[in-house]
């Protein structure tokens, strides 16, 4: 069934609000385009993404801007944070949709992430959008700028977890879902020398049947490594199928068998490489089950 933008921003903006729901308060925040940055009385959110869009309109007085069809389209430079083949460019004339801002630690530095939905991209499911960083120890500088996500509704995935050095985890989730279907992408990202740099993607699939229900759920944490600069990333994939005790009406729909599961990743920084890299995974396996899954070998 295909959504009005109305409803689709909808879904975005009560996605969001689950997400900094569990990201906590005290660390995320969804600012209108009319908000001050914190510290800086004469800036708004809005002249923060006047750097990213530079041709975009002056700020109607309703927030999301519905002061007539949106005319910006001149953006900077930027890159997706999963490289070239993910990268995509927005349907048309651009505004802001939603914003959503975190305070990051970068080599021991403060930075602001601001998250930016600009609307639908160009022939992609994805919504076009891109995660900005700023300097905003003195007059707000933008430092970089990538997009993120590779499907409908994205955004800050938990608090940022300490890497070590002054430096956060960022955890963006990218997701859409229809009747009885989940499909998330996790994107694991940190900051270095001011710029977002990737540290792996994975991907996630929830069912909702008459009869049974598969989750898969991602939980990051990050641990000690004495010898790295930067501490463990230590990623489990809990995987749990259950029975529903009502399964009146379900005649014709496979039953799986109940069980639960654990896939696991560790990432270590390596000092050669200058990179995250995976030292234990199986989630080859995970992957080749959800591949069966969306095929229907279920």
């Amino acid at each position: 069934m295909q959504r009005s933008p109305k409803a689709v921003l909808a879904m975005i903006a009560a996605a969001v609000t689950g997400l900094l729901c569990i990201a906590g308060a005290s660390r995320a925040a969804a600012p209108d385009p009319t908000d001050h940055l914190a510290g800086h009385p004469t800036v708004t959110y809005f002249d923060l993404v006047k750097q990213i869009v530079t041709d975009l309109d002056s700020l109607p007085a309703r927030n999301p801007p519905k002061a007539g069809d949106p005319t910006a389209h001149t953006i900077v430079p930027y890159r997706h944070i999963e490289g070239e083949d993910a990268k995509t460019d927005p349907a048309g004339p651009v505004a802001i949709q939603l914003l959503t801002a975190f305070t990051v630690h970068a080599d021991g530095k403060s930075r602001l992430a601001l998250m930016i939905d600009l609307g639908p991209s160009d022939e992609a499911v994805t919504e076009f959008t891109l995660l900005a960083l700023f300097d905003t120890t003195d007059q707000p500088k933008l430092l970089d700028v990538v997009e993120v996500g590779t499907d409908r509704l994205t955004g800050f995935a938990g608090k940022p977890l300490p890497l070590g050095r002054g430096t956060d985890l960022i955890t963006i989730d990218s997701d859409h879902f229809n009747s009885n279907e989940d499909f998330v992408g996790t994107e694991l990202v940190f900051v270095r020398h001011d710029r977002f740099r990737l540290i792996n993607s994975l991907f996630t699939f929830d069912v909702h049947l008459c009869a049974s229900r598969r989750m898969q759920e991602p939980v990051i944490t990050t641990g000690a490594d004495p010898a790295a600069r930067y501490r463990k990333i230590r990623l489990a994939v809990r995987e749990r199928v259950t029975s529903l005790p009502d399964r009146d009406g379900c005649s014709g729909e496979k039953v799986p068998r109940p069980f639960r599961r654990t896939y696991h990743a560790t990432y270590r920084w390596s000092a050669a490489r200058k990179k995250f890299e995976v030292t234990a995974s199986n989630l080859n396996r995970l992957d080749r089950e959800n591949q069966k899954l969306i095929s229907g070998g279920l």
